[in-house]
C-alpha cells in the first residue's frame, strides 16, 4: 500500500509541476480550447475533402490524437524536466529503480489524456452530430485508457533519450506528427503504401482508433476485444523497450557526463 501511495504522490507532484505554474485562463486555453479547435479544424477539413461522407471516423481519430500533448510533451519530457530542475543527477544516483520513478510519473498523463480525448468526443457530439450508443460506453472508456497507456509508453521511450541530449523536441514533434499521418486519424490505414501500413500497425493508437470507430459507428463489439488486446501488447512492448533504452542511455550518460547538460 505504501508503494502505491508513493507512486501516486510521485505522479501527482510531477503533473502539478508541469501545469501548476499556468494561470487558470492559460490552462483552459491549452487543455480545453485548443483540443476543441483542433478537432473542429481537422473534422471540417475532412467534411470538405470527403464531400457528403460520414466524417465520424475522422472526428474519433482526431479526438484520440489529442493525447499526443500528454504522451510526448508530458511523459516524454520527464527527464528533461528533472534536469531543468536540477534533480536528475540525484535520481540517477539514488538506489531506487529509476525506471519505476519515471514510469510512475505517467499515471496522471494517462488520466489527463483520457479527459482530453473525452473533450474531443464531446466536441464532436455538440457540433458535429456524433452519437455514442450507451451500451458501448464502458468498453469505449476501456479503449481510451489502453490507448493512453500505449501512447505514454512510447513517450517514455523517446524521453529516455533525454539522458544524453539537451533537447528532444525534434523527436517528440516527429513522433506526434507520425500519429497524425499513420494511425488512421484523417484517412484509412489501408490507403497507405504497404510498408507504411506495417509501420502503422505497430504504432500506438492505430488499433484503438479502429476499435473506437467500430464501437461508435457500428454500435458493435465485433473484433473490438482483439484490437484492444493488440494495443495493450504494443503498450507493454514499448514499456519494455523504454526500459532497455533507458538503461543503455543511463550508462552512456554516466560515461559521457551528459546528465547535467543544460
Amino acid at each position: 500500500m505504501d508503494a502505491i501511495k508513493r507512486i501516486y504522490r510521485n505522479s501527482l507532484y510531477s503533473f502539478k509541476g508541469l501545469y501548476g505554474f499556468l494561470q487558470p485562463k492559460i490552462y483552459v486555453l491549452v487543455k480545453v480550447v485548443n483540443p476543441v479547435l483542433q478537432v473542429l479544424f481537422f473534422s471540417l477539413i475532412a467534411k470538405h475533402a470527403y464531400n457528403g461522407q460520414d466524417i465520424t471516423p475522422y472526428i474519433i481519430g482526431n479526438a484520440f490524437v489529442l493525447c499526443s500533448m500528454n504522451a510526448f510533451f508530458g511523459a516524454g519530457c520527464v527527464m528533461i524536466g528533472e534536469r531543468g530542475s536540477g534533480t536528475l543527477k540525484n535520481i540517477i544516483a539514488s538506489p531506487s529503480s529509476k525506471f519505476i520513478i519515471f514510469t510512475s510519473k505517467g499515471l496522471f498523463h494517462i488520466i489527463d489524456g483520457g479527459i482530453t480525448v473525452a473533450i474531443g468526443i464531446i466536441t464532436g457530439i455538440i457540433f458535429l452530430n456524433v452519437r455514442i450508443p450507451i451500451n458501448v460506453l464502458p468498453m469505449f472508456i476501456c479503449v481510451v485508457l489502453v490507448s493512453m497507456f500505449t501512447a505514454c509508453a512510447m513517450g517514455l521511450l523517446i524521453g529516455s533519450i533525454g539522458l544524453i541530449t539537451r533537447d528532444i523536441n525534434l523527436l517528440l514533434n516527429v513522433a506526434s506528427m507520425s500519429f497524425m499521418a499513420l494511425s488512421g486519424v484523417n484517412f484509412p490505414v489501408d490507403t497507405l503504401p504497404h510498408g507504411l501500413q506495417y509501420l502503422s500497425n505497430i504504432l500506438p493508437l492505430t488499433h484503438c482508433i479502429k476499435a473506437a470507430q467500430i464501437l461508435i459507428i457500428d454500435g458493435s463489439f465485433a473484433g473490438v476485444g482483439s484490437l484492444v488486446l493488440k494495443e495493450a501488447i504494443i503498450g507493454v512492448f514499448y514499456c519494455l523497450l523504454a526500459y532497455t533504452v533507458f538503461k543503455v542511455m543511463e550508462r552512456i550518460a554516466k560515461m559521457k557526463a551528459t546528465i547535467d547538460i543544460y
